[in-house]
């Protein structure tokens, strides 16, 4: 082959240096220019951005664990004995009823009105030593055991309530409460006793539970007024 002068050999190679920087001049202009630092550092809680410190978009804290205990229900069994009817204060073997077992309302403590015991100044106390009157034409009629009990069955849920009123409020123990009450034939009770150990003499579940006893209506009978005890066992 013969040989080419000089200037031919140099001239493709110019034209590869020549495409080779307008290739690389390309691709530098396509690239994002470099954002400027900010003049000085930025302050905690804040990021430079393009030349400025912008303050970072806050954080949600993490959502707060319920720190309040809910109470937990207490499951009270509660059964009645009842003594049968004796006139005038005698007194009679207990016979042993049923029981309920009741779960006591969830009621957060913020939300409890305050606490006002039930009002029994008003209902007499039952006591054998006071002077019955005897009516001589009355006949002589006994509620019978089986009435008596329907009743109590009755009027025990009631005495529950107070129990589990109570226990919203504070500690309720265990025991037994032992219920006197003076019937009169009308059916209407004249007086009630409440005696309670002092687990349960709290939160005022002996007058509400006198309450409860003296507002209930038991059928009338032809005969004198009786004497009749019955008892709530709160376990």
């Amino acid at each position: 082959m013969g040989e080419h002068p000089p200037g031919a050999r140099l001239a493709p190679l110019a034209r590869l240096v020549g495409a080779a920087a307008l290739a690389g001049a390309a691709a530098w202009a396509c690239e994002p220019a470099p954002k400027p630092d900010c003049p000085a550092p930025c302050a905690p809680g804040s990021t430079c951005v393009e030349g400025q410190c912008v303050a970072d978009a806050p954080v949600a804290p993490p959502p707060e664990a319920d720190k309040k205990k809910k109470k937990k229900r207490k499951k009270k069994r509660v059964r009645h004995t009842s003594k049968a009817a004796a006139p005038a204060g005698g007194g009679a073997e207990p016979v042993a009823a049923g029981g309920d077992e009741v779960e006591e309302a969830e009621v957060p403590a913020e939300k409890l009105p305050p606490f006002v015991p039930v009002d029994d100044r008003k209902i007499p106390q039952f006591s054998n030593d006071k002077t019955q009157t005897i009516d001589l034409e009355a006949g002589s009629e006994r509620p019978s055991e089986r009435v008596l009990d329907q009743h109590f069955a009755r009027i025990t849920p009631k005495i529950t309530d107070c129990v589990v009123t109570a226990s919203r409020y504070g500690d309720v123990g265990s025991g037994r409460l032992a219920i006197q009450l003076r019937l009169l034939p009308s059916g209407k009770v004249e007086s009630v006793s409440v005696k309670a150990p002092a687990s349960l003499a709290v939160w005022g579940i002996v007058p509400c539970a006198r309450k409860a006893v003296y507002d209930h209506r038991f059928p009338g009978y032809d005969g004198p007024s009786v004497g009749v005890d019955f008892a709530v066992d709160v376990d």
